[in-house]
């Protein structure tokens, strides 16, 4: 079975083209990712695109957690998606509506002499669920705000994210029950106008990646609704994998302040690593 390795600041995806045929029963997904996505054991990554071909849009983004779980939408893999879909000719447009279990996401391709260098992704509208709310970890306070990108992520400000325990302090938010269904976890500095550091724990992972794409988003509007951003520029993050830039559609911002985002673009890069083969015995 073909495959195609890549990376998104760091997050690595493999990818399978399913676009022409099923290659993997929908009913040994799980067990077939959890296996591949092994680093010692399989070819390693952190979660399994499936491309594959859409009743609605251009093309359905199917995308699988390392442990084998089914994810809702993953920021830095659409970008890979995107790219992927565009450089093997399998649609040739440079805005592409994609099929997510989240909803309609639209990726946009920007070209230079006919190469992908980054990729645009409208995604969407958030949901925040709660902003700075107080909660106890291990006796201490910390204050969290949830925002929903189609997948929960759950944002914490520190003055030095360097010193933050991100495995035992993300498992621990991971599993609070104010998140039932579990969360993701972003531990975020800011260092300049616009400008922030993040760390991210991711579930499904179950430990600290380089770069969390919908986090990377959820963690800009969770930056603006704490007024620590300006909504109206572009906002800067530095993940251990690389740079993101983040921009918000603001549709209301009232007298008292509130704020309605109505839309969230995230843009950074794309990268193929490699390609190959492989046999699994399911």
């Amino acid at each position: 079975m073909p495959f195609t390795k890549m990376h998104g600041t760091g997050n690595d995806f493999i990818v399978i083209d399913e676009f022409q045929k099923i290659l993997v029963p929908e009913r040994d997904k799980p067990k077939f990712v959890a296996r591949i996505s092994q680093r010692h054991f399989g070819i390693g990554s952190d979660g399994v695109i499936f491309i594959q071909k859409s009743d609605k849009y251009d093309a359905k983004f199917s995308f699988y957690n390392p442990d084998g779980t089914r994810a809702e939408m993953c920021g830095n893999g659409m970008r890979c998606f995107a790219k992927y879909l565009y450089k093997k000719g399998l649609i040739r447009k440079e805005k592409i509506q994609v099929e997510t279990t989240a909803g309609l996401v639209v990726p946009e391709i920007f070209l230079e002499e006919g190469r992908v260098t980054k990729v645009r992704v409208d995604m969407g509208m958030p949901r925040v669920e709660f902003i700075a709310k107080e909660v106890e970890i291990d006796g201490y306070p910390y204050k969290i705000t949830s925002v929903n990108m189609g997948n929960p992520h759950a944002i914490l400000f520190f003055d030095n994210i360097d010193e933050v325990d991100v495995l035992g302090m993300g498992k621990k938010v991971r599993h609070h029950k104010l998140f039932p269904r579990g969360t993701n976890v972003h531990f975020v500095q800011k260092i300049g106008e616009n400008e922030f550091k993040i760390r991210t724990y991711e579930r499904g992972v179950e430990g600290e990646t380089l770069a969390c794409g919908t986090g990377i988003c959820a963690s800009a509007v969770a930056t603006v609704v704490n007024n620590y951003a300006n909504e109206k520029k572009p906002l800067t993050f530095h993940a251990k994998g690389g740079d993101l830039i983040i921009e918000l559609e603001i549709v209301n911002k009232n007298i008292n302040k509130n704020i309605k985002i109505e839309r969230v673009f995230m843009t950074g890069p794309a990268e193929e690593v490699f390609t190959g083969e492989i046999s699994v015995e399911l």
